[in-house]
């Protein structure tokens, strides 16, 4: 028989799903581009939405799951608008009217915004030493899309889409305090069927603007490198939020979301391994990014134990 996992494995679980979470949705940014060359922006990012509903559908009845009911499927829909429908909205929108330098840098204020918005209703406070993480993450995330900010984009756009993604920022924030927020209450919350509610309530909002606007003759709806990119970035996002909501259960909502300063530093590694070598900044500011998020998300004495190891491993380091 085998034993259950110890306190240490069960401290570990929600970082491992965070981790797993970051990876996807790092791994994200280059199907998207290719699934955009397909279709119009508005439409991909509905399909993602529906294909995902679907998915996340599909194992909520093999699991059978209850969907949410009474004030905690207000809750759910609630959040799908926010979490889902304005955010994936505001970032498509941000993204084409002001850059994806622009729109990263914006778009990553969340963590602070979730600092703040925690401290204030949430009473969560992170230690010093996390607070100087989160600082130190943003502040790799702004070197490592320096190289993309501003640009010959209209004074207009640039405006539009940079409230935009402040919009799409602040709605994720409030929805990671409310999902927060849920999972403390004594029953908790299936975060199977709350999340496929989320999406359900994001994919039927957005969907038929998409067909009403951009109609079905301007996707290329026989490509399969179109539908392969919609599936990674829909279902494939899905499952990484469900994992990120399991995670914020166990962990203070601004540690959590501290860690999704690093979908910008796995996103560079996809381009690396695509054979895109970036520039040296791009480099110093994924460091600079893992080691803030290292920082705010890790234990104290995992984190003290990182110099020794730099100290005994790296060359000239002990001197």
């Amino acid at each position: 028989m085998t034993a259950p996992p110890g306190p240490q494995g069960r401290a570990q679980a929600p970082l491992l799903l965070l981790g797993v979470a970051v990876v996807i949705f790092g791994t994200g940014y280059w199907p998207t581009a290719v699934a955009a060359e397909h279709g119009p922006t508005l439409m991909v990012t509905a399909l993602r939405l529906v294909t995902s509903a679907l998915a996340l559908l599909a194992i909520a009845i093999v699991l059978q799951s209850q969907l949410p009911r009474g004030r905690l499927l207000g809750w759910a829909i609630l959040t799908g608008v926010l979490m889902v429908a304005v955010f994936h909205w505001g970032l498509t929108e941000a993204i084409a009217r002001a850059g994806p330098g622009n729109t990263a840098i914006l778009v990553n204020t969340n963590p602070l915004m979730v600092l703040v918005l925690a401290w204030i209703f949430l009473r969560e406070r992170l230690s010093p030493l996390g607070m100087l993480g989160l600082i130190t993450a943003f502040a790799g995330v702004v070197l490592m899309v320096s190289s993309q900010l501003g640009g010959s984009v209209d004074t207009t756009q640039l405006l539009l889409g940079s409230a935009l993604a402040v919009l799409a920022a602040l709605s994720w924030a409030v929805g990671v305090l409310i999902v927060r927020s849920l999972s403390q209450r004594p029953h908790g919350v299936d975060m199977v069927s709350f999340t496929t509610t989320q999406f359900l309530v994001g994919s039927l909002l957005l969907a038929p603007i998409a067909f009403a606007i951009e109609g079905t003759s301007g996707t290329d709806w026989g490509s399969d490198s179109f539908w392969a990119a919609t599936i990674w970035t829909g279902p494939g996002a899905a499952f990484a939020a469900l994992f990120f909501y399991v995670a914020l259960k166990q962990l203070p909502a601004a540690k959590t979301s501290s860690a999704l300063f690093l979908v910008p530093a796995v996103a560079v590694v996809v381009e690396i391994a695509r054979g895109s070598t970036p520039e040296a900044v791009v480099l110093v500011g994924m460091f600079v990014a893992v080691a803030g998020v290292a920082l705010a998300v890790l234990p104290r004495e995992q984190v003290g134990a990182i110099i020794p190891f730099l100290r005994r491993h790296l060359p000239g380091a002990s001197s």
